[in-house]
């Protein structure tokens, strides 16, 4: 059974909000590559592996999945019976029982409610996405009078997350206080703190309440080989799914 391998978010929020973090264990994809708890479609895995594995997951959920088309932007979606388009690297939902969920393999998963549980949110944060702004936009659009409560998942850890100058510019250009989240490794090189750059970022908007990742306990996707997908390691590679509903 997956519910031995998944991750459940240790985080104060109302009683029937419901978040779950799957791994890369208990599955039915094969080899080092997917193996085996892949649940991405489009990075090369079997597609009947990755039906199991997703039908495997459902049997622990209210509702179908809606696994939106990430593509490291900003632009958030609210989710409907129906929705019109999927594209997206973020969604929310007030409806009972709608699952809001993001796929990742090193970027940041945030999964947000508020004080009330009015709603629930599932945000893809890659370096881009969060350096553009997909917080804050996401934030914004969800627009909740309450406070809100963030759980920051699984991702890379500085220590393994080198960039370039560039992206050191790329952040500075859009919101220079995430400049604190960059640590100099060589005249090039710098390593990037996803964490503590989406931290800086919901600080400033506001936000108070923010679990997860800590100095003293921080999932590396890059250094947990038998338990993380991580693309930087291996880039050819599955996906691990972050997932928030409203349970009344």
């Amino acid at each position: 059974m997956i519910t031995e391998d998944i991750i459940y978010p240790d985080w104060e929020v109302p009683s029937f909000i419901r978040a779950i973090q799957t791994t890369r264990k208990g599955g039915y994809s094969l080899g080092k590559k997917f193996g085996e708890f892949n649940l991405s479609k489009k990075v090369g895995d079997e597609e009947s592996n990755v039906t199991l594995n997703i039908s495997l997951l459902k049997k622990i959920l209210p509702n179908n999945l809606n696994l939106i088309e990430q593509v490291h932007g900003i632009d958030i979606i609210e989710l409907s019976p129906n929705p019109t388009t999927l594209q997206a690297d973020a969604s929310y939902t007030r409806n009972i029982g709608e699952i809001c969920t993001v796929l990742t393999a090193d970027c940041l998963p945030i999964l947000i409610t508020d004080t009330k549980g009015s709603f629930v949110s599932a945000i893809h944060a890659g370096w881009k996405g969060l350096g553009r702004g997909i917080i804050e936009n996401s934030i914004k659009q969800i627009n909740s009078p309450n406070e809100l409560i963030a759980w920051l998942g699984p991702c890379i850890s500085q220590e393994k997350m080198e960039v370039g100058k560039e992206v050191y510019n790329f952040f500075q250009r859009y919101d220079k206080n995430t400049c604190a989240a960059f640590k100099e490794k060589s005249k090039d090189k710098l390593s990037l703190n996803l964490t503590s750059a989406a931290k800086i970022k919901l600080i400033k908007l506001g936000v108070q309440l923010i679990y997860g990742n800590s100095i003293t306990q921080h999932y590396c996707t890059f250094k947990e080989p038998d338990k993380f997908f991580s693309y930087r390691r291996d880039k050819i590679t599955g996906r691990m799914a972050s997932l928030i509903w409203i349970d009344k």
